[in-house]
């Protein structure tokens, strides 16, 4: 498994993926155990997100070619201005925990569905964690309440339940992150 930062080339596969698990097709009960995907991309706004911090991908070879497997997107939490992103980075700039030129957004992620359970999650939020540690003290993620598959996961890193929002309607739990924490619990497992 090779993990790196995406490019052009990369971004009709990287719809793909965000458009696979979104679980538009799947009942209720299905979302909550499987998982979903939130929020829409189009490919002007993922050529936004990998000139900035970075879109990153997990790549494994399948019959000769590079086939990604997993995407984390991420992004200067200064840059963003409106939904779910800006109260998530609101939330976490009022609370104190980091001056705003320290935080970064994480998210979404999605690893396709024949690649899960390998540990590419985690192998893409260390890899985020050494790249970004220089520019970066803090991690910022949100997750939809009613997303009970991604709420464990979330739960599983060292990473804080650092409040609660609600938009449009639906509730979030915002996750905050030290990237140095966060290789350190992997180099030391408590």
């Amino acid at each position: 498994m090779k993990i790196d930062k995406s490019n052009a080339a990369d971004i009709p596969e990287i719809l793909s993926i965000l458009n696979a698990s979104k679980g538009d097709n799947l009942t209720a009960q299905q979302r909550e155990q499987e998982g979903f995907t939130q929020g829409t991309m189009d490919a002007a706004m993922l050529n936004k997100f990998q000139t900035g911090s970075g879109v990153f991908v997990s790549r494994e070879q399948r019959a000769g070619q590079d086939v990604i497997c997993g995407v984390a997107m991420t992004a200067p939490g200064s840059l963003t201005k409106h939904g779910t992103a800006q109260a998530a980075y609101q939330t976490v700039l009022e609370s104190g925990f980091a001056k705003a030129e320290q935080i970064f957004l994480y998210g979404p992620v999605s690893v396709r569905k024949e690649f899960r359970g390998k540990g590419i999650l985690t192998q893409l939020l260390l890899h985020i964690c050494r790249t970004l540690q220089k520019d970066f003290t803090l991690g910022v993620a949100f997750v939809d309440k009613e997303n009970h598959k991604s709420l464990l996961i979330h739960r599983h890193y060292p990473m804080d339940e650092a409040g609660e929002f609600e938009l449009n309607g639906r509730g979030y739990v915002i996750f905050t992150f030290e990237p140095l924490r966060v290789q350190a619990f992997y180099q030391h497992p408590e």
